[in-house]
């Protein structure tokens, strides 16, 4: 497997390995927190540009020479029928919806497109130019440790030598000048470690600065911060690093274990194990810091793996002496991490993995229609995900619904699943991908795309079953880690999203790429072929990758005028946020959530068909999210577009059926002319009762329109829920008696139980408390087991007559039903009160400040509970 490494050099030059440098060591590392609003957007910018010309310093020559400058790899003939499914897919996706849907169809695909053909193809393609060195790894372990050693700890200093901003321009407000000499000298010192150019250096390098990211990020779990004025911890306590999401630097330490294990298990010289052991162990704090249970299977798998393997028991066995007390150690450092609250003798591991197992002990636990208390957010959110992806992948089972249309689509999908599940509904969410990357493929690309990349895979591990059997000793122990790397980042991806993001996809498509290279045995030799159709593709190429350059360029420009015009709405400044938020849209006018706020600035400053306009840019970007079709709708109405208007609030509606709001605004319009819209009126407002069953403006609106259609049964029914539920609307209870006297029925059930409720209410208001007072309210219960107002009337009824018991037992049961309830669960906080239970009492109370923070009642009887 060895290739000169002068040639190797030769090959690269100093432009392709300088490039890959920035892609492996700047991109993951280099991030600001007030430049984008997503802070890790310079990562993608950087990564992209220097991958498109990576990709373009290496097709040049073909133009002239018309020599296909990739080798021939075993993968080629799957890459090229996964590209041209996934284009496929979109092209029967495109033509098969309304021409409403397409232009943001187009705008998701562009991007999924170029995600796939730079962090996926060109990556694959590039790694194949990498020779392997075929020297013996870790050779320079003393240089790499150094690097290691010396600049991480440089950064240490970081907060006692930087400078404050000396400006308000962009290059004052960022540049530092200790920050920077360590970023030109780590440029530097990196660009010297690599400048072989082997498939060796370039991974030694990539195990390097996902230590010091790792190092950073266990850091960040003890609170401590080195280069900002403040903490980062978007998701609370789990560590982020500087890749920006927990779920993505543990993914990229899943692929990177085995490469580490395998020089770890080989080392023999202190160099070589305190470089790979100190890489070991800042991965798995890092993994621990992150929190991530589907990482922790993906590493469980990956490192475990390798040791299926003959070679790999029988050199942990020759350095078994070092080896049983460095993961002693490990062991000892996975047991005693403590868990997100940093409490002493607490169990991070511990507490992650029990945290679901009480709510998911049972297989109907495990289900859409689990009881309430068996819902388990973190898995029943991904269920949800997992059935719409499913979904979506029914209606086109052969090529699904279009790649990179998952985020567009969504929403659709899961509107219809909340209704069917009540318990769920607090789980709604936005879906970007599947996080299942079986479900992600056959979901988008149908069973074709998903045939292709099963295939793809298989003949990758096919041939290298070959490759073991012909291979030797050495050779197998040094091919085990990319198989392990790739079979732990799916058992990973079966939950997680990572391998559709940049840095963790990068690094995956590279270990493919480098691993199809090491099974072909190609080392370089590149596929023979017609030099003029080469040349004139080289060129194509060659300017696809410079339009992708200024694509990448674009998106940047905009990020910043995004996050300036975000920053002017926040401050009220709605003129000067629009005239950013503009600048942005004409940087790249295809970002969702830059067209939303341009449209919200214009709405702010009055220009309303501004606004009406930024808000259709939006759905052109991306037609998955409710609040633009409502905002639309909003302008749309003061524009005297109702009939507009009216679609966009039932599109709304339809996407996001929890939201209250848009059912207002529905009733304003259908009211105007009820006589016409009854029948449609009832249809939407049938479905708001659905989800919203005790609200009583949408039952007294949904029988409003039963009666105009005459459905004085339906009518009644409806007012009698909105009366059970609200006892004290008069408009409510009017219509209830109106709707009842056109049945002309002689009892109606619902007034009987309304004459019963006021009865009782009037004792408790009298302070009659008497036995046939407590004997009315048992038949008042009676009358409607189960419904909380009437257990609510009773226990306040038995509260006074002194009976704690039976109103701590009506307040239980009324709360299982009405849970929100915060005077219902302030009367039981009182119970327990004066039964002498502080414990539950202490509990109710806190509940109660946690729904009402500012509740200064609420917080002193919790500061007079006994301790």
């Amino acid at each position: 497997m060895a290739q000169n490494p002068d040639t190797a050099a030769a090959r690269a030059g100093f432009p392709l390995t300088f490039l890959l440098v920035a892609a492996f060591f700047v991109s993951p590392l280099l991030f600001f927190t007030d430049l984008t609003r997503n802070p890790y957007y310079l990562q993608f910018t950087i990564l992209n540009i220097a991958l498109l010309t990576a990709g373009v310093i290496l097709l040049f020559p073909a133009v002239r020479s018309g020599v296909w400058p990739f080798p021939r790899s075993i993968l080629c003939g799957p890459m090229a029928a996964l590209l041209a499914a996934m284009a496929l897919s979109f092209a029967h996706s495109y033509l098969g919806h309304a021409a409403f849907f397409r232009p943001s169809m187009l705008s998701e695909f562009t991007r999924a497109a170029a995600f796939i053909s730079v962090n996926c193809a060109l990556v694959f393609l590039i790694a194949q130019r990498i020779p392997f060195d075929g020297s013996a790894p870790g050779r320079s372990a003393g240089a790499w440790l150094a690097f290691m050693m010396l600049w991480g700890g440089a950064w240490f200093l970081f907060p006692q030598l930087k400078s404050p901003p000396q400006g308000a321009g962009l290059f004052a407000s960022f540049w530092d000048p200790y920050g920077g000499f360590l970023w030109l000298a780590g440029l530097g010192w990196a660009y010297y470690l690599v400048r072989r150019a082997t498939q060796e250096d370039f991974l030694h390098l990539i195990l390097v600065t996902a230590a010091l990211a790792s190092a950073y990020g266990a850091l960040q779990y003890f609170g401590i911060e080195l280069i900002w004025p403040r903490l980062l911890n978007p998701y609370g306590n789990r560590s982020v690093s500087t890749f920006g999401n927990p779920n993505f630097i543990s993914s990229h330490l899943v692929m990177l274990l085995p490469f580490v294990l395998a020089r770890l298990i080989s080392a023999r010289r202190f160099s070589q194990r305190a470089l790979y052991g100190s890489i070991f162990i800042s991965y798995e704090a890092m993994l621990m810091a992150s929190l991530t249970r589907s990482s922790w299977v993906g590493a469980a798998v990956s490192a475990g793996s390798v040791f299926l393997f003959a070679e790999y028991r029988a050199r942990f066995a020759e350095n078994r002496r070092f080896l049983k007390w460095f993961f002693t150690a490990a062991a000892l450092l996975l047991l005693l991490w403590p868990s997100q609250s940093l409490k002493p003798f607490s169990s991070g591991l511990a507490d992650r993995l029990a945290e679901g197992v009480t709510k998911m002990a049972s297989v109907s636990s495990l289900t859409l229609d689990a009881e309430p208390e068996k819902v388990y957010s973190s898995f029943h959110q991904r269920l949800l995900i997992w059935t719409c992806a499913w979904q979506m992948g029914l209606e086109s089972p052969l090529l699904g619904n279009g790649w990179g249309l998952f985020e567009n689509f969504f929403p659709f999908y899961q509107g219809p699943l909340l209704l069917r599940y009540p318990e769920i509904r607090n789980l709604r969410t936005h879906a970007n991908n599947a996080h299942n990357e079986l479900l992600e493929m056959f979901s988008q690309t149908g069973i074709i795309g998903l045939g292709v990349y099963v295939w793809l895979f298989a003949a990758l591990f096919l041939a290298f079953r070959r490759y073991l059997a012909a291979a030797g000793p050495d050779d197998r122990f040094w091919s085990v880690p990319f198989a392990a790397a790739i079979a732990g980042m799916f058992a990973d991806n079966m939950f997680n999203v990572s391998l559709h993001f940049a840095v963790p996809a990068m690094l995956f498509w590279w270990i493919v790429g480098s691993f199809s290279l090491r099974l072909s045995g190609t080392q370089g030799a590149a596929p023979a072929g017609s030099k003029r159709p080469i040349a004139a593709a080289a060129a194509l190429l060659i300017l696809a990758a410079s339009a992708g350059a200024w694509y990448w360029t674009a998106q940047f420009r905009r990020e910043m005028h995004y996050f300036r015009g975000f920053k002017d709405m926040r401050r009220n400044d709605f003129a000067g946020a629009a005239a950013e938020l503009k600048m942005a849209y004409d940087s790249h006018g295809r970002e969702v959530n830059n067209n939303y706020e341009l449209a919200n600035a214009y709405a702010r400053t009055g220009d309303i068909q501004g606004a009406k306009w930024a808000y259709e840019e939006a759905l052109r970007s991306n037609a998955g999210y409710d609040e633009i079709y409502f905002n639309l709708a909003i302008v749309q109405k003061r524009l005297g577009e109702a009939a507009a208007a009216l679609s966009n609030l039932k599109m709304s509606a339809f996407i996001n059926p929890l939201n209250r709001s848009v059912y207002n605004a529905l009733s304003e319009i259908y009211l105007k002319d009820g006589t016409r819209y009854a029948e449609e009126g009832a249809a939407v407002f049938r479905n708001a009762a659905a989800f919203f069953p005790e609200d009583p403006a949408i039952l007294n609106t949904l029988g409003y329109f039963h009666t105009l259609r005459k459905d004085y049964r339906a009518a009644r029914d409806v007012y009698a829920k909105g009366v059970m539920a609200d006892p004290a609307s008069a408009l409510l209870i009017r219509n209830l008696l109106g709707a009842a006297a056109q049945l002309r029925e002689k009892a109606d059930p619902a007034v009987t139980w309304l004459g019963k409720f006021q009865a009782v209410q009037g004792r408790l208001a009298a302070g009659d408390v008497s036995r046939a007072a407590l004997a009315e309210a048992d038949e008042l219960v009676s009358l409607a087991p189960g419904n909380p107002n009437s257990l609510a009337l009773r226990a306040r009824l038995n509260y006074k007559a002194g009976n704690d018991r039976n109103a701590r037992e009506d307040l239980l049961k009324a709360l299982r039903s009405r849970p929100d309830d915060n005077d219902m669960r302030y009367g039981l906080a009182v119970v327990y009160e004066r039964e002498g239970d502080f414990a539950s009492a202490r509990r109710e109370w806190e509940q109660l400040l946690q729904r009402e923070p500012g509740n200064a009642a609420v917080a002193e009887r919790l500061n007079k509970l006994p301790r």
